[in-house]
């Protein structure tokens, strides 16, 4: 985690972005289930300078083949490939796995950036059905205006500028004692944490 936090304060220094990180409840060593909204590409850099915790992202396989990401994510995150049953039932095993060893797992829920950030596409199921089977708490996190950074449509860079962007992480909504019927709940109780910040600083989330 230290080499990536390094990584990620060189990229961040050189590029001129300046993070503001508001953390409303300390964590713990974990577990936790992390979601973020996705705005930006820069998301993922300013998460290893912002997260305070160690992690293990889960993201698509496609991010193991960019040169700006692949350092890490080939080997020391969970990479999925939802074009393949199999392997994408494997990588959520590894997930799992690393839950019960104590590691913390990223992942977007809208699985990929919105057209409009912030306005986010609706949550997936799938981390918020991995934190009830494990019974690990979630941490929304709000990623506010990285959008304005570093601009993106899925899958398209679009430029990128210095400035300053906020990462608000919000407390723990815990899991103890939630079945699959709640997963629904759960998941729209994330989204709506995030949306509220959002719309705390004047945005339509």
């Amino acid at each position: 985690m230290f080499l990536k936090r390094i990584w990620a304060r060189m990229i961040c220094f050189v590029t001129g972005v300046r993070t503001t990180v508001e953390i409303e409840e300390p964590l713990t060593d974990g577990p936790y289930i992390i979601v973020p909204n996705h705005v930006s590409f820069v998301d993922i850099v300013q998460s290893y300078i912002a997260f305070p915790i160690y992690f293990h992202y889960m993201g698509k396989v496609q991010l193991g083949k960019w040169w700006f990401f692949n350092i890490f994510f080939h080997k020391m995150n969970i990479l999925i490939d939802r074009t393949n049953l199999r392997a994408s039932y494997n990588s959520y095993q590894r997930a799992a796995d690393d839950l019960r060893k104590g590691i913390s797992i990223g992942v977007y829920p809208e699985a990929i950036i919105p057209d409009n950030p912030p306005k986010m596409l609706p949550f997936k199921n799938s981390p918020f059905k991995i934190a009830i089977e494990a019974q690990v708490p979630v941490v929304p996190v709000t990623f506010v205006n990285g959008w304005n950074i570093l601009p993106a449509k899925p899958h398209v860079w679009e430029g990128g500028r210095p400035g300053k962007t906020f990462i608000k992480i919000h407390k723990p909504i815990p899991t103890k004692g939630m079945t699959a019927n709640d997963v629904v709940e759960l998941r729209d109780a994330a989204q709506d944490v995030i949306r509220q910040e959002l719309k705390r600083h004047g945005y339509n989330g």
